[in-house]
């Protein structure tokens, strides 16, 4: 795939006109089944994830996100613990699921909360999204689209969104010398893993450089985290190339952050596989501009901070001493000084006023805009997309290999060994409705 691809979209989802028709078609059947479709929707499904059992309800499991359900059901069908399909599954049944369980747990409760949230915003059933069909002529096709469109961009400011994105990361580790067996291998790969778990920043890998001294980069081991993330392609002073910025500013403009982590991190089960997930609320256009409030807040209590002020406290003051006739002119020559003083301080503070009122009335009209950026997300809803690319680099790990120490010059413990890297990034967005 080439660079210059932001993201590949991995497949569209089903047009909503066949949802509607099928609808449509069952419309009489409607108030003899809708009691069934809820307790349906409603029913428990028990799973077990490699061990550890989870119950949740049907509604629950299918309002996640597709790349989610890929990879719990990459198959699309239940399995039980032999591994035989389940065609009818009841509330008795048990589906076996190889995912891990930290990571699902960290799923159901960022959902679940975003779920609460929604039903506390309580929001207008008219700004639901709901299928448009389009009337005859291109005139009203086109009006149809435009308002769907402004449709979709009202509702990311009235419905919790949740940006799901997902790694997958494949490394390869070059044996340092030649005919180790496969223990001394496995030795290799347990090692490079660890070290890779130990980095937890997402952008790490898409090839963000942090500053060396940054305290990011510590473990908590108190160690530098390590990455292969050195590429071929020419790219910036911050190591992304033009593809990679690209989508680095609409995340980091979209509600995640430079130093962000993954929420879930693990390595597969028997497998060169490190697996991550982040799950982050989008931000909508009025919690941007209380963070901007909230910032020129503190910007402004940093100023008056540093005022400052007119008599030291500790500095001596001097008071002259003056005849009675000097000291009354100049009491009067004082009052009408401060006459003119304090006008002009009325005159700052009531133009300070209005400049302050004109930015507000400027940034509401321009917070009422969609940002572009929320825009291009709505082209990852319902609609998981991909983005895959290589890299290599150095990692230094602890041996317990007899071989490699004796060849290894510095510390008989550590061993630096040439890995390369493939990652699979998948970005989806997720509305709850």
């Amino acid at each position: 795939m080439s660079q210059e691809d932001i993201i590949t979209q991995v497949r569209p989802d089903s047009p909503p006109q066949l949802a509607t028709a099928n609808s449509n078609t069952n419309n009489t059947n409607n108030n003899s089944s809708n009691s069934n479709e809820d307790v349906d929707f409603n029913s428990l499904i028990h799973l077990n994830l490699r061990g550890t059992e989870f119950t949740i309800t049907r509604d629950e499991l299918m309002s996640l996100p597709e790349s989610i359900l890929l990879c719990l059901f990459p198959n699309g069908v239940f399995l039980d613990v032999n591994g035989q399909i389940i065609s009818n599954l009841t509330e008795e049944d048990v589906v076996y699921v190889n995912f891990d369980p930290e990571c699902f747990q960290y799923i159901i409760e960022v959902f679940r909360k975003a779920q609460r949230d929604l039903v506390a915003m309580s929001t207008p059933s008219g700004l639901q999204l709901s299928p448009q069909v389009s009337g005859p002529g291109t005139g009203a096709g086109s009006g149809a689209r435009a308002h769907q469109q402004r449709q979709q961009e009202n509702i990311l400011q009235t419905n919790p969104a949740i940006i799901v994105l997902r790694e997958d990361l494949d490394f390869y580790v070059i044996p340092p010398i030649a005919g180790l067996n496969r223990e001394e291998m496995r030795q290799l790969k347990k090692g490079v893993s660890v070290e890779l778990l130990k980095n937890k920043l997402i952008f790490s890998g898409l090839g963000y450089k942090f500053n060396g001294d940054d305290p990011i980069l510590l473990g908590e081991d108190g160690n530098v985290v390590q990455d292969a993330n050195e590429k071929q392609d020419g790219n910036n002073g911050k190591g992304l190339g033009a593809a990679e910025q690209h989508l680095f500013d609409m995340l980091c403009s979209s509600g995640f952050d430079t130093r962000d982590k993954w929420g879930s991190r693990s390595l597969e089960p028997g497998k060169c596989v490190i697996s991550s997930l982040s799950l982050v609320r989008l931000k909508s256009e009025k919690e941007k501009e209380r963070e901007r409030e909230r910032e020129r807040e503190r910007e402004t209590e940093r100023e008056l901070q540093q005022t400052p002020s007119e008599t030291p406290p500790d500095s001596p003051s001097i008071t002259p001493v003056a005849s009675n006739a000097s000291a009354s002119n100049g009491n009067g020559n004082e009052r009408s000084r401060s006459r003119p003083r304090s006008r002009l301080a009325q005159l700052a503070s009531s133009a300070s006023r209005a400049a302050s009122r004109s930015l507000s009335s400027k940034r509401q009209s321009s917070s009422s805009r969609p940002d572009p950026n929320q825009t291009k997300l709505l082209l990852f809803w319902r609609k998981p997309a991909r983005k895959c690319w290589w890299s290599h680099g150095w990692i230094t790990i602890n041996v317990d290999i007899a071989d490699i120490k004796e060849m290894d010059d510095g510390d008989a413990a550590k061993l630096s060994v040439k890995v390369h890297v493939r990652r699979v990034w998948t970005l989806e967005l997720s509305i709850i409705t």
